[in-house]
């Protein structure tokens, strides 16, 4: 007839707050991990004999260590399972570190069971990650750079470099979760009023093409000049509009060691830039003295169209 090994005792049950969670595993040996769980796990003795295999450990910050020691049959006869399949029973001594008193109890762990959190919120561990996170700020960039044109369209990107996935991992003991921050789209702001939303980073424009086989789906026309906007000199002829970059990031989380996942709230990172905007008065050729007079005084009065020779830079 099979027996328990000998020193495997089965006594009452072992404080909540030192046994906060258990897991199971195919080998021989088990690992206890403790928490500050308000219950302990719920179990009994077997309902047959059993023989012992090595031990685990944990540790807790209660003041408890315990040892697990996994209980296999050393014959053909069964033992009723304690809980879900397959899983296997366990002997857990846990020792007061104060004390030095110890108990003793036998619980049925489920195999490659998730380790519950033993009172920790995967929930919390995932927004200490996304606290945790730098993420990058963009780069602005323009063309015309530097200073825009009324009524020419300004081409508006940021760098691509930052246009991907980003995670960071925090971990609360056997809980780990995992933020996951992803780009989504960038809102500009002109300075003039008017916003810009682009859904991706935008096109470069490339200097080594003619304008004309280029295009682009993020871009803004600003209606009027930046005269008298505030400039950094004090001068209002050199006004200049306050541009910002916007990346809004969408935050998504995973636990490893518990169940649970799903949305967290968006993260934003921006930077600001001056934009100054001009007016280029449009220059009619060939047209008699009267004519060119009356241009010139409507062009003095009103946005004019760019100059059809006006090249962005580096166009070709």
């Amino acid at each position: 007839m099979a027996v328990l090994v000998p020193g495997i005792a089965i006594l009452g049950s072992i404080p909540g707050t030192a046994l906060g969670a258990t897991s199971g595993g195919d080998g021989p040996g088990g690992t206890v991990t403790v928490g500050a769980g308000d219950s302990g796990p719920s179990g009994g003795a077997p309902g047959g004999s059993s023989g012992g295999t090595g031990p685990g450990t944990g540790a807790t910050g209660s003041g408890w260590t315990c040892t697990s020691i996994k209980l296999v049959l050393n014959d053909g006869g069964g033992i009723a399972p304690g809980g879900p399949t397959p899983g296997s029973w366990y002997s857990v001594i846990c020792t007061n570190l104060a004390t030095g008193s110890s108990v003793t109890q036998t619980v049925w762990i489920p195999d490659q069971a998730p380790v519950p959190t033993g009172g920790v919120d995967p929930y919390s561990i995932a927004l200490q990650a996304e606290r945790s996170m730098v993420l990058p700020r963009p780069t602005l960039q323009f063309n015309p750079s530097g200073t825009a044109v009324v009524n020419l369209p300004t081409w508006l990107w940021i760098g691509a470099d930052l246009w991907h996935a980003f995670a960071v991992t925090a971990s609360v003991g056997p809980v780990s979760a995992t933020a996951v921050a992803v780009p989504e789209a960038v809102t500009w702001t002109m300075g003039d009023g008017a916003t810009v939303v682009c859904s991706g980073p935008g096109t470069p424009y490339d200097t080594t093409r003619p304008a004309s086989q280029q295009s682009t789906g993020c871009a803004y026309t600003y209606p009027v000049s930046s005269v008298g906007q505030p400039s950094p000199d004090g001068n209002p002829d050199h006004g200049s509009f306050s541009v910002q970059a916007t990346v809004t990031w969408s935050v998504t989380w995973s636990a490893q060691g518990a169940s649970g996942g799903g949305q967290l709230p968006s993260l934003s990172t921006s930077t600001s830039a001056l934009m100054r905007v001009q007016q280029v008065e449009s220059v009619n050729a060939g047209l008699d003295a009267a004519t060119s007079a009356n241009a010139t005084s409507a062009n003095a009065t009103s946005a004019a169209a760019p100059d059809p020779a006006f090249r962005r830079q580096g166009a070709v």
